[in-house]
């Protein structure tokens, strides 16, 4: 069995993924161990390049979160790691219950201009273009650490690595204890998880499981789109006001298994009865919820020579997903529908990647990276049923709900797509303290076409304290199927004829590290867009994609790290963004000019405290949405925790502090008002090691 999957991985070895079998002096970390009670700051990453190497001198703009950095913050999933990181801005959408993740003032519906990798696996699914739905739940503690690289990088990662990657690393190596850990708090939040492994044989593993059921924070909604529908029309149908259905329940579990060579990733996530938020449509939906099922595995196989490593993988998901009784619109909408406009659909996505990296290191001062890749993905439209139907723009009755196999809301029952992919990159020391890494990357779609995407970096170590780095990349995301072949989903119509979106970007950056105490980091970006797909509105009620939009902005961020001593730490961050929409010539919306990031965190056993604030600054609407600027907003958190006995944890968390009346800023114009955030919070847990 072992030589057959040795034959079969080493058959899909076209590269090499590992750094030179010798670190210089320039790689050493000065925060390599801990400072006291206080976790070093994190100084190593491998999303730049595709192997570890120095945060100060990797040639890219990243953020690196430790497993400890996630516990000590009391963060309870990834959105919550990633709302402390600069240039990122998590808010929220009517239309999901899914989070909305902006970087650098790039946003969209289903978070397209994010990729977001799971041990370095896609969570790209191709009917929404969605990378949460597919990603799930990652049980919290086998999370290792969690890598951003703000920026595009298509030309290591291809598709959708367009404003920033995001990289979840789980842990290989096993706790030396099990642990367990049980929550409960406001919005009637429950969680449980387990975390524990040991050694079989010649192989490491490392297993968790976690369960997770929340209602959410059920938002208040004055008003929503069929208020607006109900003064057009003449109706009364509006479930407005009401609650916003916020309930989410998820399981997940996530096993590792890692040798000397080999390792094999197997992991499931199940969503039930996720909530549609305000609705699908924008108008209140008490009923519609969703179903989602996510199995994914991950082989890999790693051969090593004197100067080059080769690594083959193979990976393959399953995901199924199942919208049930969604309401678009509310019973009486229009004057034609009694019983509302309603949908029911499932379908399912298959995904099979083989891939091969190998890097060679014994080229006199260079680096050299070679990769390519196959991917083959299906989606089957299993069933879908509906009261309606769309003819020339308009929603037309056709009750009672029934199979609409004949005109099926995406055009089709199943849909393929295939990739291929190459890339190369070389790091070349070509003077003492100067790196060039150039690369390039090809990619085809059988759906859309061929695209290529550059990067070039120039670090130059400028001093012992001093890194700077001169960093350009294009980034691309390509169209979904929802962006291709809606044919009968309300107010979205199809265009087969759409391309890649594109940005390029020109960035400065400095890492700036005056003493082991203090640590900064700052940079200054130009950004702009091409083919941006943007909903055109034909003059009735139907929006069409289009690649109309375009987009040029520029901004800085800037964070520091200051022990203060050997039990307390200062951490601060701030961004600025400014962004124009090219073809209106008004700001790109949404996204705030200015945020503001702190923490204090203070250990003295047994005891952790943590306080956490930040600073939304305005935001301007885009330039369809003549209302005034959203307003800005501060929250706080707080944590603390205490080691009851050895062995036992107790904690308790506060979100919203000081209960701040804040207000997140509607996506687009379609939704009537802006969306209340959460009031005060509380959770508290317990977790036991044995």
């Amino acid at each position: 069995m072992t030589s057959s999957i040795n034959r079969l991985l080493s058959a899909t070895l076209f590269g090499l993924s590992a750094s030179s079998s010798t670190a210089s002096a320039r790689d050493a970390d000065p925060f390599e161990s801990v400072v006291g009670n206080v976790e070093a700051v994190a100084d190593h990453v491998s999303i730049a390049t595709g192997y570890n190497q120095s945060i100060q001198t990797a040639p890219a703009v990243t953020t690196v979160v430790t497993a400890q950095q996630i516990r000590d913050t009391g963060a309870r999933d990834l959105i919550d790691v990633l709302t402390f990181v600069p240039g990122f801005f998590v808010g929220r959408s009517a239309y999901s219950v899914e989070p909305v993740i902006a970087v650098r003032g790039f946003t969209s519906a289903f978070n397209q201009t994010v990729l977001i990798l799971l041990d370095g696996i896609p969570q790209t699914e191709y009917v929404f273009g969605d990378r949460l739905a597919l990603l799930g739940i990652v049980p919290l503690d086998v999370i290792d650490r969690v890598e951003i690289m703000r920026s595009p990088s298509s030309a290591l990662y291809g598709a959708d690595a367009y404003s920033a990657v995001v990289n979840i690393v789980t842990h290989r190596t096993p706790p030396e204890k099990t642990q367990v850990a049980v929550g409960s708090g406001s919005q009637r939040t429950r969680d449980a998880r387990l975390f524990g492994g040991g050694r079989a044989g010649n192989f490491d593993v490392v297993g968790a499981l976690e369960y997770r059921e929340t209602d959410g924070d059920k938002t208040f909604i004055a008003a929503d789109l069929q208020t607006n529908l109900d003064t057009l029309f003449g109706t009364h149908a509006s479930w407005a006001p009401g609650k916003a259905n916020t309930h989410q329940g998820w399981f997940g579990a996530h096993l590792n298994v890692t040798g000397e060579d080999t390792a094999l990733t197997l992991r499931t996530a199940l969503g039930r009865d996720i909530g549609m938020n305000v609705g699908l449509a924008g108008a209140l939906d008490p009923f519609g919820h969703v179903d989602t099922t996510t199995i994914e595995g991950l082989l890999e196989r790693t051969i090593r020579g004197p100067n080059w490593t080769a690594k083959g993988s193979m990976d393959g998901t399953f995901m199924r997903y199942a919208l049930h009784d969604a309401h678009y619109f509310p019973s009486g909408a229009f004057g034609l529908f009694p019983e509302g406009v309603t949908a029911d659909m499932q379908l399912e996505e298959y995904r099979v990647r083989l891939q091969g990296r190998l890097n060679y290191a014994g080229w006199a001062r260079h680096r050299l990276a070679l990769g390519t890749g196959v991917e083959s993905g299906e989606v089957h439209l299993e069933s879908e049923h509906r009261n309606y139907s769309i003819v020339n723009g308009m929603i037309v009755p056709i009750d009672p709900v029934q199979d609409t196999d004949d005109a099926l809301g995406l055009g089709a029952s199943s849909f393929s797509r295939d990739l291929l992919f190459v890339y190369g990159q070389d790091e070349w020391d070509f003077y003492p303290d100067w790196t060039l890494t150039w690369g390039i990357r090809y990619d085809r779609y059988s759906d859309f076409g061929n695209i290529l995407s550059p990067r070039l970096a120039l670090v130059w170590i400028t001093s012992t304290y001093l890194t700077t780095k001169l960093l350009y990349g294009r980034g691309f995301r390509g169209p979904s199927l929802l962006d291709t072949d809606a044919r009968h989903i309300p107010a979205v119509a199809g265009n087969s004829d759409l391309k890649p979106e594109k940005l390029d970007s020109l960035e400065l950056a400095f890492d700036y590290r005056p003493s082991e105490q203090l640590t900064t980091r700052w940079s200054v970006f130009y950004q702009r867009t091409e083919d941006q797909i943007r909903l055109q509105n034909d003059g009735g009620l139907t929006f069409r994609p289009e690649n109309v939009g375009r987009q040029k902005g520029h901004g800085l961020e800037l964070e520091a790290w200051w022990n203060i001593d050997r039990d307390t730490r200062l951490y601060g961050a701030y961004a600025y963004q400014d962004n124009t929409d090219e073809t209106t010539g008004a700001d790109a919306g949404y996204t705030p000019h200015h945020q503001v990031l702190a923490r204090f965190l203070r250990r003295s056993r047994p005891w952790l405290f943590s306080i956490q604030a930040r600073y939304v600054g305005y935001r301007d609407r885009v330039a369809e949405d003549t209302r005034s600027t959203a307003d800005t907003y501060t929250l706080v958190d707080a944590l603390v925790r205490r080691e009851i006995m050895p062995g036992l944890e107790a904690g308790l968390e506060i979100r919203n502090l000081f209960d701040a009346d804040a207000e997140e800023a509607g996506v687009g114009t379609a939704f009537p008002s802006d969306l209340p955030l959460s009031g005060r919070t509380f959770y508290f847990d317990l977790t036991a090691r044995f």
